[in-house]
């Protein structure tokens, strides 16, 4: 058994120092203060935390390994204290049969450093794979909603026949929440040209208007349904009606901007659904304190630097973030803004229970050893140039973080003091729970 000494880490909702963790064959296997193992690491008493989950990355591979791939997303990853990742199906091409989804799976399984899941989607048109495509994915979307008659889309027709094959397989749908016929609607804004313009056009009620129908379904069909990035109060004020069956997560940047600083980063900060305004954003903070919102996921969706320097109807929505995430959250906890228990409940905990991820999320004996350590004291200013994703950009350059000092996959040492001690292909695919 290998042991790391002089821990501190979370226990019954308090941190205890002088522990020790004794790993064995990748597993957790006791957790105490007088174990007898080799020594694999000295935390000096520094706060270890259960490895990381985003349950939300796009990272591209395969059609788009111009703006990252499995091995730039991972190393991303693994520097931001993220141990596993959910990758979502909108690569080329987009995953919608057994053999696109076996061949991504493929090729993350020679190119990843950090454990992984892929989803698979659901349009108009692959419906009758549901059950075939269940038996390797880790989830269903993010299923984006539409017309019809449109392809790499489903309309509200077509998902309420999908949620109901969804459900017989026990994996999760989970659903990019805006209404195409609301969008449209308002398209007209974007003639201001003015980076705001994205807001206007997709404003609170197309969100509201979605959630609204999903939530209809959910209770109607008995199936879970996970929303994804959620950005409004109406929302939340629904959702809360439905706990239990519909679960959200929340991404930071809908956390930490406000349509005020469109002024400031323009179409730098293009996302769907659109940075809102101060009140959603507040709002969104007190619904992950109390609990009301389930998992933070970064929505990793990295554009080169071109794509996002363009006419604000034309540039490509989405921001880098899953090496940023954790470590703008741990340093806003050492400001009071939330807990530490809530941090790692909605972005270890939770994305495991919720996604149903065997032996990942939690510091417990019987667990994956998948283990991050933090300096508490050690605080940086973010810097593009530091970071690893292809993108080479970030919304948060110059904010302040906490970043890991050494990132820890089945007992391995993955990352430490900005050196990289793993090789493409070291990830595995994460094992589901029985259903």
């Amino acid at each position: 058994m290998q042991i790391i000494k002089n821990c501190k880490i979370l226990l019954n909702d308090a941190i205890e120092e002088g522990i020790m963790i004794g790993i064995e064959d990748g597993i957790i296997k006791k957790i105490g203060r007088d174990l007898k193992g080799e020594l694999l690491l000295d935390a000096k008493n520094v706060l270890v935390l259960p490895g990381g989950i985003d349950a939300h990355v796009h990272f591209r591979d395969p059609g788009f390994t111009y703006k990252e791939d499995w091995t730039s997303g991972s190393r991303s990853a693994l520097a931001g204290g993220v141990t596993s990742v959910i990758d979502q199906p909108n690569t080329d091409p987009m995953v919608t049969s057994p053999e696109i989804l076996l061949n991504k799976i493929e090729i993350a399984q020679k190119r990843s450093l950090v454990d992984f899941g892929v989803n698979a989607t659901v349009t108009n048109e692959n419906t009758h794979l549901i059950k075939d495509l269940a038996e390797y994915a880790t989830a269903f979307g993010e299923i984006f909603l539409g017309k019809d008659d449109e392809k790499d889309v489903i309309s509200y027709t077509m998902l309420n026949t999908a949620l109901m094959m969804i459900r017989d397989t026990h994996l999760l749908p989970t659903v990019h929440a805006e209404d195409v016929s609301c969008i449209a609607a308002n398209k007209t804004a974007y003639q201001t040209k003015l980076p705001q313009s994205h807001l206007f056009a997709r404003p609170n009620r197309c969100e509201e208007i979605a959630v609204a129908e999903i939530i209809k379904m959910a209770r109607q069909i008995g199936c879970r349904i996970h929303i994804c990035h959620i950005s409004t109060k109406e929302a939340i004020n629904m959702i809360k009606t439905a706990r239990g069956l519909v679960t959200c997560e929340v991404t930071p940047h809908h956390l930490i901007f406000s349509s005020d600083d469109y002024n400031r980063l323009k179409t730098r900060i293009k996302v769907n659904p659109p940075i809102r305004d101060k009140i959603d954003r507040d709002i969104l903070w007190d619904m992950v304190r109390t609990g009301m919102i389930d998992v933070i996921a970064s929505d990793h969706a990295p554009h080169s630097i071109e794509e996002k320097d363009a006419d604000i109807y034309d540039v490509k929505s989405g921001v880098p973030g899953v090496e940023t995430m954790i470590p703008l959250l741990l340093y806003l906890v050492t400001k009071g803004y939330l807990s530490i228990n809530r941090l790692v409940e909605m972005t270890s905990n939770n994305p495991a229970k919720i996604f149903g991820l065997r032996r990942k999320g939690f510091l417990k004996e019987g667990y994956d050893a998948d283990l991050v350590l933090y300096n508490l004291k050690d605080i940086k200013r973010i810097k593009s140039d530091n970071l690893h994703s292809k993108c080479g950009w970030t919304p948060y350059d110059e904010f302040t973080a906490i970043f890991p000092q050494t990132t820890i996959i089945r007992g391995d040492i993955a990352f430490r003091d900005g050196e990289f001690y793993v090789k493409e292909g070291h990830g595995n695919p994460i094992e589901r729970c029985s259903s």
